[in-house]
């Protein structure tokens, strides 16, 4: 063997052994779907940089594109008119879901919906000021000299002029504020249709999608949607603004529905699809559900240091099995 090749052999074990974060992956499918989408020799130049930054860019998007062929796989084979078997061994097939045809629009409709929703997070990430990544608990100082502790994949926008505007976007994720009290100009929130304004509290907004939930520890707070109906809420109270509209006031344990910043999460008959997009927080997977499965109730309280062990026991309370399907890729059936 020559000194070339054994140093190619060495590099490819060392490329082996690297662990990627969410991050690099993210960063990797976004190249991906770029190039698919603009072959530019400007775009084109950028990748070919970006490559050559780093040796970790260069394995995360070997496996971008490994993955990439796998999930096309299928969907060729199902076009053609053939069968598609799964590289995994079967056991006891249940609900159909290893059929051939099913199982190829399944990883191929999610594989979509994954990437849209890592390009959305990055196109949210490129707005923010401040961004949070999978499992990560960060407290953060604000301008005005109050605080904020973010949930992990979380992204705030900030707008702070002094103490003529203090401004806060969640584009997406969780965020307990501690407001500073006696500045002139309000504190508010945004988050999706929900707008929370105060002028001194400690209080928690948690954005999943358009749906916003807001909990006070201590204060008082005006929560309004997109129309004229607003609610006020004081301390150990919450509402839910669905659709841009707030609902009605109620009674919340704090220690529970802020148990998040200690670890843990706790829900009270939440719909399953509800409770997997609070989950898939902590882990760089895409978590979905098939059939009506997400619509189940389910109640309990879990150790966020462990997601999948927390998805496996809530599938067992629903009667429901779990499958990783790829690194990035978990389904409930």
């Amino acid at each position: 063997m020559s000194k070339e090749e054994n140093n190619s052999e060495l590099e490819d074990v060392a490329m082996q052994s690297i662990t990627l974060s969410g991050e690099e992956r993210k960063a990797a499918y976004a190249w991906l779907a770029r190039r698919d989408d603009n072959t530019s020799a400007a775009t084109e130049a950028s990748f070919q940089k970006w490559l050559r930054d780093s040796p970790r860019n260069r394995r995360a998007y070997d496996e971008a594109s490994r993955l990439w062929a796998m999930m096309g796989a299928p969907a060729a084979a199902v076009a053609a008119g053939g069968e598609c078997r799964p590289p995994v061994r079967r056991h006891r097939q249940r609900s159909g879901f290893f059929a051939p045809a099913a199982l190829a629009a399944s990883i191929i409709l999610t594989a979509c919906a994954a990437l849209l929703i890592f390009s959305s997070n990055m196109l949210q990430d490129w707005r923010a000021d401040v961004v949070t990544a999978y499992g990560q608990i960060r407290e953060y100082p604000l301008p005005d000299g109050s605080t904020v502790t973010l949930g992990p994949d979380t992204a705030l926008a900030l707008d702070f002029d002094g103490s003529a505007r203090r401004d806060v976007e969640i584009l997406r994720g969780q965020a307990f504020f501690e407001v500073r009290h006696g500045l002139p100009a309000p504190f508010t929130v945004e988050a999706g249709k929900g707008r929370v304004e105060v002028t001194g509290t400690a209080f928690d907004v948690d954005r999943l999608g358009d749906d916003v939930t807001v909990v006070v520890e201590t204060g008082s707070v005006k929560v309004s949607g997109s129309g004229e109906n607003a609610a006020l809420l004081g301390a150990s109270e919450m509402v839910d603004v669905d659709d841009g509209v707030p609902g009605t006031v109620r009674d919340v344990d704090t220690s529970l529905a802020l148990g998040w910043m200690h670890g843990q999460v706790s829900f009270d008959r939440q719909p399953v699809d509800k409770v997997m997009a609070t989950l898939q927080r902590y882990l760089p997977a895409k978590v979905v559900t098939r059939g009506k499965i997400g619509e189940r109730l389910v109640s309990g309280s879990f150790p966020t240091d462990d997601p999948e062990q927390a998805i496996q026991a809530i599938a067992s309370t629903v009667d429901a099995r779990v499958q990783r399907l790829t690194p990035w890729l978990i389904v409930i059936y």
